[in-house]
């Protein structure tokens, strides 16, 4: 069932599995503001639905070589933080297909749980059918 859609974020969820469905927003200078906007769309839709497990396609999500990393971080790290706030258990992630930009998004995902402290349980995999299994289990 479709939850919400605009240019930047499409959200699906299947209310007998509990899965919350998103593609990760692509990140360029000009659209910070607009993905820190979809990413609380994203939070506020897990609250109000009361979901248990994201699953997260980034495998076909932009990040632009000029962003303003820090910033960027930033936004993420907001983005944990409001997650805890929720009751989501399991999260996972399918990933790219460009392997310099998947070492880099990991490396801040290790950072910002680091950080933060997120007792979300996160995985990555390569397809979605690995994904949902593993959500279900």
């Amino acid at each position: 069932m479709r939850l919400y859609s605009s240019h930047l974020l499409t959200i699906d969820y299947n209310p007998s599995t509990d899965i919350l469905f998103t593609q990760w927003p692509s990140a360029h200078p000009y659209n910070l503001a607009e993905v820190e906007n979809a990413l609380h769309i994203l939070v506020e839709t897990i609250r109000n639905y009361d979901v248990k497990r994201l699953l997260i396609d980034a495998s076909t999500t932009k990040i632009d070589p000029n962003l303003d990393e820090e910033r960027y971080k930033g936004i993420i790290m907001r983005f944990a933080m409001d997650l805890m706030k929720t009751r989501l258990q399991k999260s996972a992630r399918i990933l790219t297909a460009d392997k310099a930009r998947e070492a880099r998004s990991q490396e801040i995902a290790q950072e910002v749980t680091q950080k933060t402290h997120l007792t979300v349980q996160s995985q990555y995999f390569a397809t979605k059918a690995e994904a949902e299994a593993w959500l279900l289990e």
